[in-house]
C-alpha cells in the first residue's frame, strides 16, 4: 500500500503568509467533482493530519474527473470567505516535500480565480520523500502569465488515478515560500 505523509514547516515566513507554529499553513482544504470518491480524509474535508507533535497533509481520491487539495497563502483568509490577495513579488521559490504515486499539477492561482485554467507546473510522481524548489515565476499555462503581485493559493490537482493503485494519493510534509533556493 502506498503511504504519504506530509509534516509542515513554515520557516522565514511574513507574518502575513504563515502562522508561525509547527503547521505552518492552517486552512487546507480538499474539493472534487461528483463522480470522484474522496478516500482520505475519510470524512470532511479538512486534510490535516495530526499526531504528537507532528503534523502532515494526506489525502487520497479514486478519480473520475479531478481531486483536489488547496490553501489561502494569507492566513487571516476565515474558512468561510474567499482566499485573500497576497504580493508574493518578493519571493522566489516555493520549496516543498512531498510523496505522490500520480502526476500532480500544482497552482498558483490568482485572486478570485475559479475553475479552467490556471499557472501550473507538474509535480512527477515520487515513492519516497522528494524535496523540490520551484521558481514562482516557471507558473504558466493560464489565462495570463502570473502576476506575483495579486495570487492567492496553491492548489494540488490530479486529473486521473494511477493505473497500477487505482487511485491518487499525495502526502506534503514541508511546504515553504522563500527567496532562496
Amino acid at each position: 500500500m502506498f503511504r504519504l505523509a506530509i509534516l509542515l514547516f513554515v520557516f522565514g515566513f511574513h507574518s502575513a503568509f504563515a502562522q508561525v507554529d509547527s503547521i505552518g499553513f492552517l486552512q487546507w482544504r480538499t474539493g472534487h467533482d461528483a463522480k470522484t470518491a474522496q478516500l482520505i480524509p475519510a470524512e470532511g474535508n479538512d486534510p490535516i493530519v495530526r499526531e504528537g507533535n507532528n503534523v502532515w497533509i494526506h489525502v487520497k481520491f479514486n478519480v473520475y474527473e479531478y481531486g483536489e487539495v488547496s490553501f489561502p497563502i494569507d492566513r487571516t483568509t476565515r474558512t468561510d470567505e474567499e482566499a485573500k490577495r497576497v504580493d508574493l513579488s518578493d519571493r522566489k521559490y516555493v520549496k516543498l516535500t512531498y510523496t505522490a504515486n500520480q502526476q500532480v499539477i500544482l497552482q498558483l492561482r490568482q485572486t478570485g480565480e475559479h475553475g479552467g485554467v490556471h499557472n501550473h507546473v507538474i509535480l512527477p510522481p515520487v515513492e519516497r520523500p522528494t524535496s523540490i524548489a520551484i521558481l514562482l515565476k516557471s507558473f504558466k499555462g493560464g489565462k495570463s502569465m502570473i502576476d506575483l503581485t495579486d495570487v492567492a493559493k496553491f492548489n494540488f490537482a490530479f486529473l486521473s488515478n494511477n493505473k497500477e493503485d487505482g487511485y491518487a494519493e499525495l502526502l506534503i510534509t514541508q511546504i515553504v515560500l522563500t527567496d532562496h533556493k
